[in-house]
């Protein structure tokens, strides 16, 4: 693979964007590299999530609607 003729085509590509939605989500992938969990440990923390889940360890929306109220009423939020 020829790296610099990887990025010069990336570059070309990217100079016909137009779409700012597009662009925006590029920038915040380019920010976020190196930031972000490895695939390893999202995969992880979506199988625990499942496990949880299939095991009953959930909360209703109601149940959160609740909880989210309790916490802004205990941090003296209205």
């Amino acid at each position: 693979m020829d790296i610099k003729a990887e990025i010069t085509w990336i570059h070309q590509e990217i100079d016909k964007v137009k779409d700012v939605a597009f662009i925006e989500k590029l920038k915040h992938l380019l920010q976020n590299i190196g930031k972000s969990e490895s695939d390893l440990e999202y995969n992880i923390d979506i199988d625990n999530a499942i496990k949880n889940i299939a095991d009953g360890n959930y909360y209703s929306e109601e149940e959160a609607i609740l909880i989210s109220k309790k916490s802004n009423k205990s941090n003296g939020n209205k």
